[in-house]
């Protein structure tokens, strides 16, 4: 039975995975197998106590030996400075651009300003104060194999959502743990648009993630995916991107507002299910980005 969500203990290859996410909308997965452990994600930096928590009823007092980030957005990444903090001799895997980002007092600013808002919807009186250990060990580019445990993984830079996006491919258990430049899904079987520097490299990254023997999928803010279901996702989520973008074209071209296209788009791709893993707030900031984006690519503005 698919296991969209990890509700229960999921086995992939050599793996069982866990769902360690404290809250919605700041996941993270956790594997284990006999030779190595790691998290894949690492949510918020305000949950990153719960997440410890969560992470020691799968483990006990064995250590956690990596994380896998896909990109350095305050909702994936933040929270492996406290892994850091309580796992001192982890491994944070993370793509050079990330790795520098996140050095950056400005980005860290950034980050936890948003991850303040975040706690303040979720109803957490809870204060992130461990930024100090954001930090990268193992910083890899695309194309790279490193080894992580009994599996090499390729890393798959996958741009589009941010320059930094990347992907971990396991050709062995053919297992790709993936990121927001793909999308995940929203109603009716679209998926929600997530480009923030690139359409049409967007569209490229669907395309070279297609070109992978995947029988396992992870959607970062989403779950797992299997078989045929990876192939249609990758097949909607291309689609998707293209009714996305002549919405946003058609409607420039009709003379509708900035807020009427917003409005459009809210009322495609947003239900009320899709408000619980993705702020409103958050929502709005992207399609802000995505408009002006789409209207330069498409040669409306300059």
């Amino acid at each position: 039975m698919i296991s969209y969500n990890f509700d229960e203990p999921t086995e992939i290859g050599p793996y069982i995975v866990h769902n360690v996410s404290p809250v919605r909308g700041g996941d993270a997965y956790l594997f284990t197998s006999k030779e190595v452990t790691f998290l894949f994600e690492s949510g918020f930096g305000f949950s990153s106590g719960l997440l410890h928590e969560n992470i020691v009823k799968v483990l006990g007092d064995r250590p956690l030996d990596y994380v896998l980030l896909s990109h350095s957005h305050y909702d994936h990444a933040l929270g492996s400075a406290h892994l850091r903090k309580v796992y001192p001799n982890i491994k944070v895997v993370a793509f050079s651009h990330a790795a520098k980002v996140m050095e950056k007092e400005g980005a860290r600013s950034t980050m936890l300003r948003l991850d303040k808002a975040a706690a303040e919807k979720y109803g957490y009186n809870l204060t992130f104060n461990d930024i100090e250990y954001l930090h990268t060990d193992l910083i890899v580019e695309d194309g790279d194999r490193i080894q992580i445990g009994e599996q090499t993984v390729e890393v798959v830079s996958l741009p589009g959502h941010t320059k930094d996006s990347v992907a971990y491919y396991f050709a062995d258990i053919k297992l790709m743990l993936g990121n927001e430049t793909i999308g995940m899904y929203a109603k009716d079987g679209l998926v929600i648009p997530s480009f923030l520097v690139g359409y049409q490299m967007t569209l490229d990254a669907i395309k070279r993630a297609e070109t992978y023997d995947i029988q396992y999928y992870v959607i970062p803010h989403w779950g797992l995916l299997q078989g045929a279901q990876v192939t249609k996702f990758f097949e909607d989520s291309y689609q998707s991107h293209i009714i996305g973008r002549d919405l946003i074209a058609h409607a420039y071209e009709e003379g509708k507002s900035h807020q009427e296209i917003i409005d459009l788009f809210e009322e495609k791709y947003f239900d009320d299910e899709m408000r619980e893993v993705y702020p409103p707030a958050a929502f709005v900031e992207n399609i802000n980005i995505q408009i002006p984006l789409i209207l330069r690519e498409s040669g409306f503005t300059q």
